[in-house]
């Protein structure tokens, strides 16, 4: 193009444009341009006015425009007859829009509104940048894209021209496009900026719709931070263009946009070095709005911080620094910034103003009037680490306070001095008092110095006390106890006169640090002195350091703690925060249980006056698991004997905790039982904690008895089990030789509580530190006996069922499982040795009479036993390991040689899991598992009715083979069931081999079954080979059945890569005998889902025509579906002769036929080729109905389920001869099997008739020029005489339908229907 044709083009007006006069095409968002051409104003109107108002509903903002773009005047408005005035107003209103727009672009009533404001304002022609300024932050979606290829920039001098490479792929707009454009075209970033300011501005005037920026500002933020980041050198034009909207940023109050100004200026201070005025404007400008967003105050010092780091600090001036202090929050700020930054830039900057502050307003004015820069200076210097010389450099600054001698008692200096001196910079500081001494040569200075830094530098904790001699600091830690007894009064008398001098972490740390003491005498003195301090402490703090002095304190071996620990307790109730916080009296009451146990009858000793002290104290009101112990513990006192006291007093305790338990707050239950189990197996030789663990062993056991108990059962029941586990397996460990008492076997004693002699018995062997071993164990055996007595099946679990399947069971079923399993496993390794071994036994059988009574739930239980160590998903969460495995299978086959034949012959049927259980066991890699399974097995082998008998025959004479051989099984397997084809058997074995299959296989396919049963079962007969034939999918009865099988066919032909399988899947489908409709179900397309429209009831009848493709791209297939296994089957039926019911596949062929030729499946590949397939299945059905061309019968094929109109349709759309091919063959064979009359009205009642004759000799030329290339995979490619042949028939009819149209003799169509007639 000429520079002079450009000239003109740019002057050239948008109504002037060629697009807005051809009506062809028209530009849509929505449509393509030749659909949107055939659509009226009204209905984009109505698209425009439906997306408005949803828009509405999100945003009520959008209701201005209801009056002005989407008003029923707009639909007659043509802006090019328009005034300029009028114009303008109109750009105002669309760029207003547009940014209210931009928030919502991808969302669908946005893009309606859009399709309206191109159709009728022309805005890709008009308002070019508003409309690019609305839709650049999606620049990377598909969207964006359609939107661009509307816009006309295909012009080198086009301001977007450098957007054009993306219109015609459609590919979306890449970031690092966008990034290099905006660094390298000024221009572009100005744009970016003016947009961000202008609907900043927009929505600042509503501050609820703030987050409505969030896309743009982020877009923003990104794209210049970006480009700053990626351009080779930022110039001065540059840092001139961003300065202005910098400054618009940091007076803005809306919180991103602020952020985002954060991020620019970082980034560009970062890449450049900027002059000092700029600095300090930068600076001035941060500080003075720092707080107007107070959650951005972190971002705005860390930004400062930056800024100073990258940037000359000199001479920046005071403005800055008297902004930042008007905070209090300033020093915590930047201490949590110093925590992951370093901060020394701006510190550099902030403390030379502070010390100048502090030194001139304390030699000029009063006091008090610079606090807070003092405590500014303390608080930075005690908590922010100063780095980089900063130390060295702030105390030469201090220096000047030397020189004026009211500054040396001021005590807040002397503060300061202080933590510089002890605290982090000792050194720092001695180097500048060494200089100034070195200065200062007057006497009465150097004396005045000497003064000031004593009284600096003193403390009360070097105070000397008279009685010891010493400070306090050294009293208080000092070897002799009656020392510290003093320093501890002295402390005591400082707390309660509130003498001055005496920190508070000092005082708090001495008292915590002297409740540690050994002395209990010390100790006494510190708790006096906490609860002086109470107070002032953390109430934690003080019931962590009480709670640890029971920890120590042993009172069977000292009872004068005694006194100690009952002042612990008095402070402890005083704490309000056990009443408001759970989680502490959770602790307290948990650690002090053990104390209120009743070990010891006598009530003159140290733990019944604790045990006395604790239940009198309102701990026991406080907290629910103690409510109603006083009362219980004086109703045993006073009902009792003393020597019977202990025994009834833990019943007594035992029975009310477990109640408490059991009906408190179910939501508290399981944690609260954790919490028990955590006191009970702490670990200790008191005598008080091994009672405290079977008392509480019996608490959580009598919890599990507990019928009333709804909520959480099993979970509290499996804690509860585990805790015995660990406990009986720790006994065995260090069990002896000694038997358990026989008056106190579990098989004699029927009491459903531990006995109460036993307990007595136990505890008066630990006080007299005797071995109790024996009664420990016997009192585990109890709970353990009470533990199977109580634990009851939840309602959910069906003992009828035939298997126990873990898979299937819901969460109760399989931990009641669990708890059967672990039982086992603990039970029959106690039975099999030790000294209880005749008690575990008692035990088992206890388990067996109560959980598993019937043989046959007994054999389900045990299957699982058996087979449950082949499970890799592990849903009853338990390991089921091959000595377990083996010793179940051992303990099966003693009970299996004990059972009646009848009971042996249930346990062979069909429905019983021990068959196939064992059978899964002969594969097992552990030698001895198989030999147990085998033993099994042939302790069943006298049941010569069961079906599996002449399995159990079979693999009884391999015995040695399978017990050596893992593998074995697979081929005695093999060989077994190859003997039912090759080896003449009489028919009744062949008929029980068959049953014994089929039993075997259908475990593999019963979902009744686990999966792991299947898995192991298939690895057993992986060796039996099998095929598919006729007579085998014939004896199939059911057709479901056979559905799989075809299902499965199809699947893996699809998979399929080995030409040799998909010959084998090819000969397999077409030797069986299949029912049509079975390939109809494979054939069946998803259904296809319409969303509703949502426009007004006015315009919803307008619209129902022509929304269409609307609706099309609103609703996609939500199903997957494969054309490729479509295609497969097809190709499979070309061959097909043995299909039954033929017709029944007519209705899903023109369903597929009618889905290929719509538009979205033209994209698909080899659709041309599937419309042939579809054709030619067609055309072998009519054949095979109808295979001399005569009429079929309506009740055969109803010639309504044969749509005339999609096989036209196919010659119509279609370019392909070999597609033109087989319709015109089909519809030659069509027009001979209906009557004249109804193929007239198939061919030409409707609007499908073809336009002239010409076009069908088209076709046909067509069809015969292309018959040599008809595809391969079709039968028999029909030849130019077959086609001519059958479309005798067709031609006839068409030209009858010609003359009866062209010619005005009523008769002349009567009288050629009679001589064809008379020729066929």
């Amino acid at each position: 193009m000429t520079s002079l044709a450009e000239q003109l083009k740019r002057l050239a007006l948008p109504q002037n444009d060629p697009s807005l006069l051809d009506r062809s095409e028209v530009a849509s968002l929505l449509f393509n341009c030749k659909e949107a051409a055939t659509i009226d104003r009204d209905t984009f109107f109505a698209i425009g006015c439906t997306g408005l108002e949803e828009l509405m509903g999100i945003d009520p903002s959008f209701e201005e425009f209801q009056s002005s773009l989407f008003s029923s005047t707009s639909k007659g408005l043509e802006r090019s007859v328009q005034t300029k005035a009028v114009n303008q107003q109109l750009n105002k209103n669309i760029s207003l829009f547009l940014i209210h727009l931009s928030p919502y672009f991808m969302l669908k009533p946005a893009q309606k509104c859009l399709e309206w404001l191109i159709h009728r304002f022309h805005i890709h022609l008009y308002n070019q940048d508003s409309l690019i300024g609305c839709v650049l932050p999606y620049h990377e979606t598909n969207l964006f894209v359609r939107v661009i290829q509307l816009l006309d920039i295909k012009s080198p001098t086009h301001k977007w021209h450098w957007m054009d490479p993306i219109r015609k792929p459609g590919v979306p707009l890449a970031r690092g496009t966008v990034i290099t454009h905006c660094y390298k075209d000024l221009d572009f970033m100005d744009f970016i900026c003016r947009l961000v300011a202008k609907s900043v501005k927009v929505f600042s005037e509503c501050p609820s719709n703030s987050a409505q920026l969030r896309v743009l500002l982020v877009f923003y933020a990104s794209t210049i931070v970006s480009a700053l980041g990626a351009a080779e050198k930022i110039t001065d034009t540059m840092v001139s263009l961003l300065l202005p909207y910098i400054q618009k940023g940091l007076k803005s109050s809306v919180q991103d946009y602020r952020a985002a100004t954060y991020m620019i200026i970082c980034q560009m201070t970062v890449k450049v070095t900027v002059e000092t005025s700029l600095v300090h404007s930068l600076m001035v400008q941060i500080s003075k709005t720092l707080f107007k967003v107070p959650s951005l105050i972190r971002d705005g010092l860390a930004c400062l911080n930056l800024l100073l780091q990258t940037q000359k600090g000199d001479k920046l001036g005071k403005k800055p620094f008297n902004y930042l202090c008007k905070t209090p929050e300033l020093v915590t700020l930047l201490q949590g910034l110093s925590a992951g930054y370093d901060v020394s830039p701006l510190l550099r900057y902030l403390l030379p103003h502070l010390v100048h502050t502090i030194v001139k307003s304390d030699t000029e004015s009063g006091e008090t009037e610079n606090d807070i820069y003092i405590k500014h200076l303390q608080v930075i210097l005690e908590s922010i680490p100063l780095e980089k010389d900063l130390d060295c450099l702030l105390f030469p600054w201090f220096s000047l306070h030397f020189s004026c001698k009211y500054t040396f008692f001021y005590k807040p200096l002397q503060k300061i001095l202080m933590v510089l001196s002890f605290g982090r910079y000792p050194k720092a500081l001695d180097s500048v008092l060494e200089k100034h001494l070195e200065d200062c040569t007057d006497e009465a200075d150097q004396n005045l110095f000497h003064q000031f830094i004593s009284l600096s530098l003193s403390c009360g904790k070097y105070e000397f006390l008279e009685d010891s001699d010493t400070s306090l600091l050294l009293s208080l830690n000092h070897p002799q106890p009656a020392v510290r007894v003093l320093a501890l009064q002295h402390l005591k008398d400082v707390i309660e006169t509130s003498k001055e001098g005496f920190d508070q972490a000092f005082i708090e740390e001495a008292i915590f640090g002297r409740l540690k003491d050994d002395n209990r005498d010390v100790v006494m003195s510190a708790l006096s002195s906490l609860e002086s301090f109470r107070k002032q402490v953390n109430p934690e703090v003080i019931v962590s350091s009480l709670l640890n002095i029971f920890q120590k304190a042993d009172l069977s071996k000292d009872g004068k703690w005694y006194k100690v620990l009952e002042q612990a307790v008095k402070i402890l109730v005083k704490e309000e925060i056990l009443k408001e916080k759970k989680e502490l009296l959770d602790e307290a009451v948990m650690q002090l249980l053990p104390f209120m146990i009743i070990t010891n009858a006598n009530s003159k000793s140290s733990d019944w006056k604790m045990a006395v002290c604790l239940s009198e104290s309102d701990l026991c009101s406080l907290h629910p698991l103690l409510k109603g112990w006083p009362e219980a513990l004086e109703e045993a006192v006073k009902s009792t004997k003393s020597a019977e006291l202990v025994g009834v007093a833990n019943e007594k305790m035992i029975l009310l905790l477990s109640g408490n338990l059991t009906s408190g707050d179910p939501s508290l239950l399981l944690q609260m039982v954790d919490d028990l189990i955590l006191v009970a197996e702490t670990e200790s030789d008191s005598v008080r904690q091994k009672v405290t663990t079977h008392i509480i062993g019996s608490v959580l056991v009598q919890c599990c008895c507990n019928t009333q108990m709804k909520e959480n059962y099993f979970p509290v029941a499996i804690r509860v089990f585990r805790f015995l586990d660990k406990k009986i397996k720790n006994l065995r460990t260090c069990e002896s030789a000694e038997e358990t008492p026989l008056n106190w076997s579990v098989e004699t004693v029927e009491e459903t509580l531990v006995p109460k002699d036993l307990l007595s018995a136990y505890i008066e062997k630990l006080n007299s530190d005797e071995t109790a071993q024996a009664e420990e164990s016997a009192m585990v055996l109890f709970l353990l006996k009470d533990f199977i007595n109580g634990l009851k099946p939840p309602l959910s679990f069906s003992k009828e069922e035939s298997w126990w399947n873990p898979e299937s069971l819901n969460q109760d079923s399989q931990d009641y499982l669990h708890l059967l399993l672990g039982l086992f496993d603990l039970l029959v390794s106690g039975a099999s040795e030790g000294s209880n071994a005749l008690q575990y036994r008692a035990l088992m059988n206890l388990l067996f009479k109560v959980h598993l009574k019937d043989s046959e739930v007994l054999f389900k239980f045990l299957s699982i036993l058996w087979t449950y160590g082949y499970n890799l998903s592990n849903h009853l969460n338990y390991e089921v390991s091959a000595m377990l495995q083996t010793q179940a299978l051992y303990i099966g086959y003693a009970l299996l040689e004990s059972q009646t034949n009848q009971k042996k012959k249930q346990l062979l049927s069909p429905s019983s899991p021990v068959m196939v259980s064992l059978l899964i066991n002969l594969g097992s890699p552990v030698s001895e598992v198989r030999r147990a399974a085998l033993n099994c097995l042939h302790s069943l082998r006298g049941i010569k009715e069961s079906l599996f008998h002449p399995v159990l025959q079979h693999l009884e004479q391999k015995t040695e083979e399978i017990i050596s051989d893992p593998t074995y099984v697979a081929q005695i397997m093999e060989t077994l069931f190859e003997e039912l084809e090759t080896q003449p058997k009489q028919k009744s074995q062949k008929k029980k081999l068959l049953e014994a299959l089929e039993n075997i296989l259908d475990c593999v396919q019963n979902p009744v079954f686990p999966s792991y049963i299947a898995r192991n079962l298939m690895k057993i007969l992986h060796e039996i080979h099998g095929e598919i034939t006729k007579p085998f999918f014939a004896a199939v009865s059911d057709g479901m059945v056979q559905q799989k099988l075809l299902n499965v066919l199809f699947d893996l032909l699809l998979d399929c890569k080995n030409p040799l399988c998909a010959q084998t899947i090819s000969s397999v489908f077409k030797g069986v005998s299949v029912c049509a409709e079975q390939i109809v179900r494979e054939l069946e397309l998803p259904e296809k889902t319409k969303s509703l429209a949502t426009v007004q009831q006015t315009r919803r009848q307008k619209m129902q025509q022509q929304r269409k493709p609307q609706d099309a791209e609103l609703a996609p297939e939500t199903s997957h579906f494969s054309w490729q296994r479509v295609m497969l089957i097809l190709e499979l039926l070309q061959h097909k002769k043995k299909l039954r019911r033929p017709q029944a596949l007519v209705p899903a062929l023109f369903n597929l036929l009618s889905r290929c030729l719509e538009p979205m499946a033209s994209e698909e590949e080899n659709m041309e080729y599937t419309k042939q397939l579809i054709l030619s299945c067609l055309l072998n059905i009519c054949q095979k109905l109808s295979s001399d061309g005569s009429k079929v019968p309506a009740d055969i094929l109803d010639k309504e389920k044969f749509n005339v109109e999609l096989i036209v349709q196919c010659i119509r759309i279609s370019k392909m001869p070999q597609t033109h091919h087989h319709a015109l063959l089909l519809l030659g064979a069509v027009a001979g099997m209906f009557p004249v009359s109804n193929t007239w009205n198939l061919c030409f009642g409707s609007s499908l008739w073809f336009p002239n004759i010409g076009h069908l000799w088209l076709a046909v030329e067509r069809s015969r020029n292309g018959s040599s290339f008809l595809t391969p995979a079709l039968p028999h490619p029909p030849t130019a005489l077959m086609l001519v042949t059958a479309l005798m028939p067709c031609f006839f009819f068409l030209l009858l339908f010609y003359i009866k149209r062209e010619s005005t003799w009523p008769g002349s169509t009567c009288i050629l229907t009679r001589f064809y007639l008379v020729q066929h």
